[in-house]
């Protein structure tokens, strides 16, 4: 077969695929996210999932209840030994632990849609105090082995002894989100998100050794401030007759200061202190993680022009390294401690209200 056999075929389909090549762009060419125009709106453009009322002022408002439970690691009191002899090591006995219990709390919240592709922008404020309360003694022919105080102060053996733990914590959240079908019955919302939180904490602790019989005092605070960014996302699912199932994980790091102090009285003589430590304006970077889920009913009333919702969530978070109370180990090098001692986990239920007006 000659040469000009395979050239002529050659050049055909050439010439076919030149002219075919514009037909083969993309309808919808444009720079991704660069002045996208409504005629440019590809057909996977996820639907808004937001709350329209037919009212002008697209606000809503949320209110809370919380009633959760903190629990902070490393505040036990002591180990409480059935053996009291100090001549050898020999420990049969237990850890004293603090006794945790549900605190209730509060939220409040504000939010508004903007006609920006349905984005809203939403404030919260959350907060929660409580006391925890723990006391020990000693078993007949037993002794204790207290856990705080300086061990060139504290002994080794202790009679009886009572703990205080009391946290405050203040949260301010700032989202702004978009929510969206995925499907036809799942929606998602997320968000970017800016925090700022306050959390203080003081423990009281009162031994009394076996020795004396007279009781002293070890004294924590701890007072801190944070700022900084985070994200999250929620996803409900909905299940018809205005029932969904929800949930929703957020992560957070903060830029946080402390101040912190502590005192200790002479086991001796309660009367002088034995400690007076400050610590102030130190810095560190500390991060939060939040889980919920739940169930939750809405409804339309008054022609659309309102929306009334009511859920109820039990959730998980975690505030890493927030026990900063100092702990001395050595009874020879009398500044040798460590920090931070913990984390700080909360759980517990929501029941939350919101009206969109």
């Amino acid at each position: 077969m000659s040469t000009r056999s395979f050239l002529v075929p050659a050049l055909l389909f050439s010439a076919l695929s030149l002219q075919a090549a514009p037909s083969c762009r993309p309808l919808n060419s444009f720079e991704q996210g660069r002045d996208l125009r409504q005629s440019q709106m590809t057909p996977a453009y996820n639907a808004t999932a937001r709350i329209d009322v037919r009212g002008s002022w697209d606000v809503y408002a949320t209110g809370s209840y919380i009633f959760w439970q903190p629990r902070e690691e490393n505040i036990e009191l002591g180990i409480i030994n059935r053996n009291s002899s100090v001549q050898e090591l020999s420990i049969d006995g237990r850890v004293a632990e603090m006794n945790f219990h549900y605190k209730s709390g509060l939220k409040a919240g504000l939010g508004c849609y903007s006609n920006r592709d349905n984005w809203d922008v939403y404030a919260e404020y959350t907060w929660l105090s409580g006391h925890q309360f723990s006391s020990i003694s000693a078993p007949d022919s037993g002794t204790i082995y207290p856990f705080w105080g300086h061990p060139a102060n504290s002994g080794i053996q202790i009679s009886s002894g009572k703990g205080r733990w009391n946290l405050e914590l203040n949260i301010a959240d700032l989202q702004l989100a978009r929510s969206y079908y995925v499907g036809s019955k799942l929606t998602f919302r997320p968000y970017f998100a800016a925090r700022a939180a306050w959390i203080n904490q003081k423990s009281s602790v009162v031994y009394v050794p076996t020795a004396t019989g007279i009781p002293y005092h070890i004294r924590n605070s701890s007072h801190s401030w944070g700022v900084g960014p985070g994200t999250g996302i929620s996803a409900e699912w909905l299940l018809g007759y205005g029932i969904r199932v929800l949930s929703s994980a957020e992560a957070d790091i903060l830029f946080t200061r402390y101040n912190l102090h502590m005192t200790e009285e002479s086991s001796e003589d309660p009367s002088t202190l034995a400690i007076d430590l400050y610590q102030r304006h130190l810095y560190c970077l500390r991060p939060h993680s939040d889980l919920e889920i739940g169930l939750g009913w809405e409804t339309y009333f008054d022609n659309h022009n309102y929306h009334f919702d009511i859920l109820a969530t039990y959730g998980f978070q975690i505030f890493w390294n927030q026990n900063m109370f100092r702990n001395f180990v050595n009874s020879v090098s009398y500044g040798k401690s460590v920090e931070p001692n913990g984390d700080l986990y909360i759980h517990g239920l929501t029941g939350a209200v919101r009206f969109d007006f």
